[in-house]
């Protein structure tokens, strides 16, 4: 550009030192000539360039399109997984290299009862102990590495819960995606179940034998029985093998006590089913109690409950039972016979819950397992047969007990029972 420019000036100049008009004409023409090329080719460039300018614009307005398109693609998969992960009902935790928590999700609000908004993007041991979830976490992210399915027992604002504990450290990545995840899964209920299903297995085949062994004795014990009174009837005269004879009269009647109770209750239960308010049943059944002559007077009982008129489906007489059962081994429970016995009744949106709360000595831990067992009886005078019925009667109405009890501090039962069959 700086050549012709230089040409035009020389050319302007020997125009103007031209001795006449016709040569300094000439050279004037020569410099338009010069000028109207240089134009052409300028134009010739200009024409190349915008054409050039249209073909990548239009590639980039296809590029814009294709990214605009990938990142729609990417914010709905973004979301997708995310959405996934809000509502998976496994806890999923991620933690980065430098231990700050990246992924956490709702479940695991629900698991922890810790907010996200304390716990997402901040530092694992700003929220939890090292050894939080059963291993060491530092440890864990220096070496690289994950542990085995583990179950770790956590205390969550007073409520026992047990956790199944699964890690798996991320590798195929580069450093800054490379972390450790961490699913949780509440096993808290599964747990009941499964000692529910076991506390059945055992019931039912003690209730087989049971009855196998109440039929064997059954009939000798009628013989025996039989054999005393004639024997009794004959001894009329003589008082002193009479009363022997009684003993044994008394103690046939005593067994046979046993063996019916035991016949009763492996026979399956038949249901009368009607509405019944339970509140009204609760109250009738503390009328009851009060006028029972092994009640004291010095026990208190306190009622809370919060439907007035809440009916549910049942069989009145056999849950009238169930809860008088309950009621009785809650009361004699207390020391002196005097405590506070409190019976609550609440409504969630499924079921109704009846807690029947003791203020007595409590149950041995290792006993709670056994106390819906038959014939298992801390009492000297009792036969272990109260709670057996009453879980049996529960159960039959699609309900469930639940047992918690600390020595010397007292026993709470929680009736479950459905709304609806």
């Amino acid at each position: 550009m700086s050549e012709i420019f230089k040409k035009l000036q020389e050319a302007a100049q020997t125009a103007q030192d031209a001795n006449s008009s016709a040569e300094s004409m000439k050279h004037l023409t020569n410099a338009f000539s010069l000028f109207s090329k240089e134009a052409k080719r300028l134009q010739n460039s200009y024409d190349i360039l915008e054409d050039r300018f249209n073909l990548v614009n239009k590639k980039l307005l296809e590029k814009e399109k294709d990214l605009t398109s990938t990142i729609n693609d990417l914010d709905s998969i973004t979301s997708y997984l995310n959405n996934i992960l809000k509502n998976i009902s496994q806890g999923i935790l991620f933690i980065d290299l430098d231990g700050i928590i990246t992924t956490y999700n709702s479940s695991c609000e629900k698991i922890l009862e810790k907010d996200s908004k304390t716990i997402l993007f901040n530092s694992y041991l700003d929220n939890f102990a090292d050894d939080f979830f059963g291993f060491s976490m530092k440890d864990a992210l220096f070496f690289k590495s994950s542990q085995k399915m583990s179950f770790v027992n956590f205390n969550i604002k007073n409520e026992k819960k047990e956790v199944e504990v699964t890690t798996s450290f991320v590798f195929d990545c580069p450093p800054s995606y490379q972390g450790i995840i961490i699913m949780l899964r509440d096993v808290t209920k599964l747990q009941k179940l499964q000692i529910l299903a076991n506390r059945n297995d055992r019931l039912k085949e003690l209730g087989e034998m049971a009855a196998s062994v109440a039929h064997e004795i059954k009939n000798p014990l009628g013989a025996i029985r039989g054999y005393a009174s004639l024997l009794f009837r004959d001894l009329s005269e003589n008082r002193h093998l009479q009363d022997m004879a009684s003993y044994i009269l008394d103690g046939t009647k005593a067994l046979e006590r046993v063996v019916n109770n035991v016949l009763h209750y492996t026979r399956p239960i038949n249901l009368d089913l009607s509405s019944i308010n339970i509140g009204d049943l609760i109250l009738e059944i503390i009328k009851s109690i009060k006028i029972d002559i092994y009640f004291s007077e010095k026990i208190k009982i306190q009622t809370h409950l919060s439907e007035k008129d809440l009916f549910i489906p049942a069989d009145k007489e056999l849950i009238k039972s169930a809860l008088f059962n309950i009621l009785i081994n809650s009361y004699q429970s207390m020391e002196d016979k005097e405590g506070l016995l409190t019976i609550s009744l609440i409504k969630n949106s499924m079921n109704c819950l009846i807690d029947i709360s003791d203020t007595g000595q409590g149950i041995e831990e290792e006993n709670l397992e056994n106390i819906f067992s038959p014939f298992f009886t801390t009492k000297p005078n009792g036969n272990g047969l109260g709670l057996t019925e009453a879980n049996k009667i529960v159960e039959a109405h699609f309900g469930s007990i639940e047992v918690r009890s600390k020595k010397n501090r007292g026993t709470t039962f929680t009736i479950t029972l459905p709304l609806t069959r």
